[in-house]
């Protein structure tokens, strides 16, 4: 990753704020077995920069320290190394995005089942189910049509110059 310019810093700072803003705004839908975090949309940002994943991951640090559950900052460090470790994929395979897509859906599908499984003794397989629906649902048809948005907007994708 080259230098951080202060333009950098600040769009790092947004992404992250917009993060936590719409896992807030959307508390009742964004924690828990049954969840559509819509945040998570965001992700495909690191298509277009792996700067991005500074916001992303300062977003999903800040967001999980309120979760409801009362995990906090257990799940703030764990879920955002599984977060870290979905950006991380997703750059690799930046180029095959709908393929590259899956990460997310997998990784936070078995990491907040484990977590709901050890915190609150819910069941392993229906959290696993319900978490990765819910976040493929949030990734292909929020995240993707964004990227495609995203894609053809030249004065965000200058930006990036």
């Amino acid at each position: 990753m080259n230098k951080l310019s202060l333009q950098d810093l600040i769009f790092q700072a947004l992404i992250g704020a917009i993060y936590v803003v719409l896992v807030l705004v959307l508390i009742p839908i964004s924690y828990g077995g049954v969840q559509f975090r819509v945040a998570e949309a965001l992700l495909v940002l690191i298509f277009f920069s792996r700067k991005n994943a500074i916001g992303l991951l300062i977003g999903t640090f800040i967001a999980n320290l309120f979760s409801p559950d009362g995990f906090g900052i257990i799940d703030a460090v764990f879920g955002t190394l599984a977060s870290g470790l979905v950006l991380y994929l997703m750059s690799i395979f930046r180029k095959k995005v709908p393929l590259a897509l899956i990460f997310p859906v997998l990784i936070n599908a078995v990491y907040v089942a484990v977590l709901l499984k050890v915190m609150l003794d819910l069941p392993l397989w229906i959290n696993m189910l319900t978490v990765g629906l819910g976040e493929a649902v949030v990734v292909y048809l929020l995240g993707y049509p964004l990227f495609i948005a995203l894609t053809k907007n030249q004065r965000f994708l200058s930006l990036f110059d």
